[in-house]
């Protein structure tokens, strides 16, 4: 067993290895363009339930640092039930940028309320985030900034979760760090495999091109993957970062397991229909990693053999030398504690998510 296990982790030593020089390719990658002008942008927000969440977001977009005449925010209610509608209109009197429409009774999902608002966005540029986020006052300067190149047709940006000094909210910020420095390392070795509905930029004809979110509406997530992946397609090389550090979006820890799990429940519903060669690779190497980890915990536990040993010690190393770089330039607090909770409670988390998601339904929002 001592060869399987220095066999395994000594791949995964090597694929964090390949993460980390994509890290560093993204980061050192100049993202910094003379603006020539400024794009009109169009700013799409979903909102379903969000009445404790919504002023917090259109605080953040009436601060912005851009032209008022050169942006647009098109909030889509998707017939909340708590009240977000009433608390959003409120600031239509204040926030002439701001245009508030719904959902039609015979629609209803995050894609179709994208799209209702995509469809009647000005902009040249979309970008999409959550209402449960804040948005950095510098956002739509380095979006703009990262179009001023022709040949991008997506920008991916950052999110972070903002940790309220709970344990459980510190937990989902290293976890979530991590998901967003894979997908922007794997972004930094051309292969994108992971992006973020809530920091998300696109050309709107390119959104047209590719048919939008069309064949994927049945899944209930997915509206950020399925279309880089159909424009990086379509446009080999256009997906491209935006990876300033006043451009990361903050969004909100979920305030209990169950809503944590419900919600990871169903972003990983969008793996069984995923087609993309290299996010299928990622997903097995990974699930296969966790499984083999608690394998080797479990075997150390009731076989202690030092080369055991040397082989965990040299996996958490290898998770440091990816990690810290992506939690610093998140700004992501470290603290020891979570940190090797997580040792032990991710495995157990992937394994739990990566079943369920794939023969349940899963309910979100009161659906």
């Amino acid at each position: 067993m001592t060869l399987y296990f220095a066999f395994v982790f000594g791949f995964y030593f090597v694929a964090l290895v390949a993460l980390r020089i994509g890290w560093i390719k993204i980061i050192s990658k100049n993202n910094t363009f003379i603006a020539t002008k400024e794009n009109f942008i169009s700013i799409i927000i979903a909102m379903r339930n969000e009445a404790d969440n919504i002023d917090g977001l259109l605080s953040s977009l009436s601060k912005l640092n851009f032209p008022e005449n050169k942006f647009e925010v098109i909030l889509v209610d998707d017939h909340s039930e708590d009240g977000s509608l009433e608390k959003s209109k409120k600031w239509l009197e204040r926030f002439s940028q701001l245009k508030i429409i719904s959902v039609p009774e015979n629609k209803a999902g995050k894609k179709a309320a994208l799209a209702m608002g995509i469809t009647l966005a000005r902009g040249e540029i979309i970008t999409t985030t959550d209402a449960d986020c804040l948005l950095p006052n510098q956002w739509l300067r380095h979006i703009n900034n990262r179009f001023q190149d022709d040949s991008t047709r997506m920008g991916v940006g950052a999110v972070v979760i903002q940790a309220n000094k709970t344990f459980f909210s510190e937990l989902q910020a290293l976890e979530f760090a991590s998901v967003i420095g894979t997908g922007l390392a794997t972004l930094g070795l051309n292969k994108p495999t992971m992006c973020n509905g809530a920091n998300l930029s696109f050309r709107k004809k390119v959104f047209d091109e590719v048919n939008g979110y069309s064949g994927n509406e049945h899944i209930a997530s997915g509206d950020d993957e399925f279309l880089m992946r159909k424009i990086s397609t379509r446009y080999p090389n256009s997906v491209q970062a935006i990876t300033s550090t006043e451009s990361v979006v903050i969004t909100q820890p979920q305030a209990s397991v169950n809503d944590f799990v419900r919600q990871r429940l169903r972003w990983a519903g969008k793996w069984k229909a995923n087609s993309s060669l290299s996010a299928q690779m990622l997903a097995v190497f990974i699930f296969l990693a966790q499984v083999s980890w608690i394998y080797l915990l479990v075997e150390s536990f009731i076989h202690p053999n030092p080369i055991l040993f040397l082989i965990l010690f040299a996996k958490v190393i290898t998770d440091l030398i990816f990690l810290l770089p992506v939690f610093r330039f998140l700004k992501v607090r470290v603290k020891l504690l979570p940190f090797v909770a997580l040792q032990f409670l991710y495995p157990l988390y992937v394994l739990f998510i990566g079943f369920f998601s794939q023969w349940k339904d899963h309910q979100w929002k009161g659906r």
